[in-house]
């Protein structure tokens, strides 16, 4: 008997669509669950399987060989329309699968036990099953075991859809920051054009080529994380003509990179670290406009260090200070650094500030 579309079919198969899980490549997490699931219950057949339109689709099987059966034979295309698990003793008794041929010719499928797998909107979307060619009943604990072995599969499927919907919040929320950054720039761009004051005609092309500076980092950290690994050194020359719109023009910016690649969360850190120290030697070192920064990273994947130092006017104090993290843009550099096993080090002899941060292999 072939089985019938649930009552809110529709509805059902947007729900599994929308996780994005069919027609995925094998994972260890989900056949490590089908190998538990057979061996616990003491079975040679074990599925994670998904009823879409016109075919049952296995994500994990143990003993099949197969990864999709047409719907007309599908067994948890019925067991989808009953309750939260379904044990059948002996298939060929349940007028159902009496007929299907996967059950009536030998070797067939004599008996089955599912736990239905649910989407967060309560409707069935496949099952978590065990069969074997003999009729038999499950213990109470095999029963448990495939109760329990479900709930991780779509506690790991839920999972996933949240990380991917946070992805796409952030994608969003990056459009929308550039989109402002972008709309400022140009805003204080059109305010420098209508004024007759050069003095507030300067101030405001230098903000607004900050801005600019500013929307351009932002690309770059957004663009990282679509890469597997990253050149640094081809990196920091990118945006090294960004950063220089930090400081003022009687400063000089410098930039030393080892060239080696790394993840897209080095990258993005490290180029954070520059920025925010940057930042910090205008504000508070480079005093009178004029100096030197210098940054210089070095090392591979695994052990690196960045050091960075500006010639302005920091004392062993200033140095103490940004130790204890006082300032944001220092609990900002510090929290990077432990978020990539790294110690960060201030120091200043008097003839400016020093910060390194180091991280070595265990």
């Amino acid at each position: 008997m072939k089985p019938s579309l649930h009552p809110q079919e529709e509805e059902r198969l947007k729900e599994l669509r929308r996780y994005g899980i069919l027609d995925t490549e094998r994972e260890a997490n989900f056949d490590e669950l089908v190998e538990i699931a057979s061996d616990i219950c003491e079975v040679p057949v074990s599925v994670v399987n998904f009823i879409d339109a016109g075919r049952q689709w296995f994500k994990a099987e143990v003993g099949l060989g197969v990864r999709s059966t047409p719907i007309e034979t599908s067994l948890c295309g019925h067991v989808i329309l009953q309750g939260d698990f379904v044990e059948i003793p002996d298939t060929l008794l349940d007028e159902r699968m009496a007929d299907n041929p996967l059950c009536s010719t030998e070797p067939g499928f004599r008996f089955y036990a599912g736990a239905v797998l649910k989407g967060a909107n309560g409707l069935p979307l496949g099952t978590l099953c065990v069969l074997d060619h003999k009729p038999r009943t499950l213990t109470d604990r095999q029963r448990k075991v495939l109760r329990v072995l479900s709930k991780h599969v779509m506690t790991e499927l839920n999972l996933r859809l949240a990380l991917e919907q946070e992805r796409m919040l952030r994608k969003e929320v990056d459009h929308r920051v550039k989109n402002s950054l972008v709309s400022i720039g140009a805003m204080l761009s059109m305010k420098a054009r209508r004024t007759s004051n050069e003095a507030l005609k300067l101030e405001l092309d230098d903000a607004s080529t900050r801005i600019r500076s500013l929307s351009s980092l932002h690309a770059e950290l957004h663009e990282l994380e679509a890469g597997d690994r990253i050149d640094l050194n081809a990196l920091f020359m990118r945006v090294q003509n960004d950063l220089r719109y930090l400081i003022p023009e009687t400063a000089k910016l410098s930039i030393d990179v080892q060239a080696f690649e790394a993840t897209p969360h080095l990258a993005n850190a490290l180029l954070l670290i520059v920025n925010e120290f940057v930042s910090n030697s205008v504000k508070h070192g480079l005093n009178d406009h004029e100096g030197e920064i210098t940054i210089h990273i070095e090392g591979a994947a695994n052990s690196w260090s960045i050091t960075c130092r500006d010639n302005g006017s920091a004392t062993a104090s200033d140095a103490e200070r940004a130790m204890s993290q006082s300032g944001l843009g220092t609990r900002v550099i510090h929290s990077l650094a432990n978020s990539l096993d790294a110690t960060a080090h201030w120091s200043s002899a008097g003839k400016g500030m020093e910060l390194k941060v180091t991280q070595q292999s265990g």
